[in-house]
């Protein structure tokens, strides 16, 4: 009788505490957004996980990380450089930036991220940190891709009035979560399998 007491009064105090714990952890005010409601609108959808600090992506494929160093790289309006191309894959991930920015207006950057499948490729929405940006030297802004359309490329492009010099600490880091074959071939696909042909044609 005694072990049947002392059974039901632990499964008793189990239950009390999962639920003590299920409110404390459903009324966290730092509980991310992301994990309790998504928005069904794709691009605010996007738009939120971009800019989310707290987003925890889960996966069950390997990370992996490539640090960009830019230093001494000279930039006029609109020339760009190619970060990233994981042709014939789509890929998942999270890119950080160090650049230069406006002093007055560091939340409007100067440069573009552009990602997607080339030759179609969008600007990203970022998120600005502050606590890590120094307005006038470097600022710091963020985002998450491939988790919409399928993303391939990855490239930045300078957008500012002036030419511009980039310097020690400018750098950019790219982490790719997961990758995946697209249903669809992208356009440099396609060119690939007309190169392939002509060349064997020439044969």
């Amino acid at each position: 009788m005694d072990i049947k007491k002392n059974s039901y009064s632990i499964i008793s105090i189990s239950i009390t505490m999962t639920l003590i714990l299920g409110v404390i952890y459903s009324n966290d005010k730092d509980f991310s957004a992301l994990s309790q409601q998504l928005p069904t609108d794709q691009t605010e959808l996007q738009d939120l996980i971009s800019k989310s600090l707290d987003y925890v992506h889960q996966g069950d494929t390997s990370m992996t990380s490539t640090n960009i160093l830019l230093n001494g790289i000279n930039l006029t309006q609109g020339e760009f450089i190619l970060l990233y191309d994981s042709t014939p894959f789509a890929s998942k991930g999270h890119i950080a930036v160090n650049l230069p920015c406006d002093p007055k207006n560091p939340l409007d950057p100067i440069f573009d991220i552009l990602v997607g499948r080339a030759p179609d490729l969008f600007v990203m929405p970022l998120g600005y940190l502050e606590p890590l940006s120094k307005p006038g030297k470097m600022c710091v802004y963020h985002g998450q891709f491939g988790f919409g359309d399928p993303v391939t490329d990855l490239v930045l492009q300078y957008v500012g009035d002036d030419p511009i010099k980039l310097e020690g600490p400018h750098s950019i880091v790219i982490s790719i979560h997961e990758s995946y074959k697209p249903i669809g071939e992208s356009f440099e696909e396609r060119q690939h399998h007309v190169t392939n042909v002509t060349n064997v044609t020439n044969k």
